[in-house]
């Protein structure tokens, strides 16, 4: 250890509560002072070797540099509250009266358009676009060929594609943009 990094640390030790007092009415909080202090003795033991007139001043400028330095991160950040206080502002589109009776509808017109379907057309429907089975699996499951539930599933999606586009053509058609399943 150098002799001007020790004697200054030998100063920080001695010092320290009033370093902190004094740091703490700069920053005006006891934690943050506390937190430059102990920052600021971690950068005591990896700093080179400085020649320092005025110990005292050198570790406190050091110490509210520090400060000003976590300071400045910390204010990058919302806080909780300040979050909550913008995320209340934000107005819910999808919570519109309207929207919701008129998804209600589709999706009552949807379990009608369902049960139009085999049993065994549905199974594979359901299977596939909502518990996200893949056509093999269904396959092995139900114990069929692949070939057949990839032909029932295409089946049961033109079906209620077709009946869900005479109930309600301009909501339909977005649903039909959506492509392929990928598997």
């Amino acid at each position: 250890m150098t002799d001007s990094r020790n004697r200054l640390k030998k100063l920080f030790v001695s010092r320290y509560t009033q370093l902190r007092r004094q740091l703490e009415y700069y920053i005006g909080s006891r934690d943050h002072a506390a937190d430059a202090l102990h920052e600021t003795w971690l950068r005591l033991d990896s700093m080179p070797d400085v020649s320092v007139t005025a110990d005292d001043a050198y570790l406190l400028r050091m110490a509210t540099n520090i400060a000003i330095d976590q300071n400045r991160r910390e204010q990058r950040y919302l806080s909780g509250e300040e979050i909550g206080e913008i995320l209340l502002q934000v107005k819910d589109e999808l919570a519109d009266p309207e929207r919701i009776v008129a998804a209600r509808l589709r999706v009552d017109a949807l379990k009608i358009v369902l049960d139009e379907l085999t049993p065994r057309r549905r199974a594979i429907l359901l299977a596939a676009r909502v518990d996200g089975e893949l056509n093999r699996e269904i396959a092995e499951r139900m114990g069929i060929s692949l070939r057949l539930v990839e032909a029932e599933l295409s089946t049961a999606l033109k079906h209620c594609y077709n009946k869900m586009l005479d109930l309600d053509p301009a909501t339909t058609k977005q649903l039909g943009k959506k492509g392929r399943r990928k598997f």
